[in-house]
């Protein structure tokens, strides 16, 4: 069974809520992310490094931007982002992003950034903020030994990202993706495998390897 470091002190057994505060708490350590985002034709990927807050007691997740900037723009045509902040760990959140107009949370923003709140002082509604109003995340973690930690988790009612690799009826056990596995992670039960996934690298070669065709690619 592998046995990893826990990773910003989550382990498999946590529960979702407390692995998004984990990763949201780390995010806000940091201040800030690198968000991707569609542009306005629709194709072309692009991305902006973004400051992110607190702003209300429910550890949600807000960013803001001028109303005169391309993600507002491109917020207006495809509002969704995907985000990555990385340290010690790496925490990466997909989401839905909804506009903001309640007073309190945008006086909150500028008690935050006054120097911002200095810029736009001739007219702050042309700033706009926003929510992540619902995603899904992961905590990934290499450690020094190489050894994986990762989990994932999910906020404002969307599913968690499914695993991409998994196991189906057609595994007799007989050990070639144990035997393939770089991370070693996989282990044979009662005639069949199994992947425990907070080791688990994706990569591919369990899928690869098996001569029974006993791996599914989601």
């Amino acid at each position: 069974m592998y046995k990893g470091v826990k990773c910003l002190g989550l382990t498999p057994a946590s529960t979702n809520e407390e692995k998004k505060k984990a990763a949201f708490d780390f995010v806000f350590s940091i201040g800030y992310m690198s968000f991707a985002t569609t542009a306005i034709d629709g194709k072309t990927p692009t991305n902006r490094g973004l400051e992110v807050h607190r702003l209300d007691d429910a550890c949600n997740m807000y960013v803001g931007a001028s109303r005169g900037k391309h993600f507002y723009d491109e917020m207006e045509l495809h509002p969704y982002v995907c985000g990555i902040a990385i340290d010690s760990v790496a925490v990466r959140i997909n989401a839905c992003l909804k506009k903001v107009d309640d007073e309190k949370i945008r006086e909150r923003y500028w008690q935050l950034n006054r120097g911002t709140k200095a810029l736009y002082r001739k007219d702050l509604s042309n700033f706009q903020v926003y929510l992540l109003e619902r995603g899904e995340g992961e905590v990934f973690h290499v450690y020094e030994d190489d050894k994986i930690a990762r989990v994932r988790f999910s906020f404002g009612g969307q599913p968690i990202r499914p695993w991409m690799y998994t196991i189906n009826r057609k595994c007799i056990g007989c050990g070639v993706c144990a035997e393939k596995c770089m991370t070693s992670i996989i282990e044979i039960r009662d005639d069949a495998a199994y992947i425990d996934y907070y080791g688990c690298n994706e990569c591919g070669i369990c899928y690869f390897a098996c001569p029974y065709q006993a791996v599914d690619k989601k």
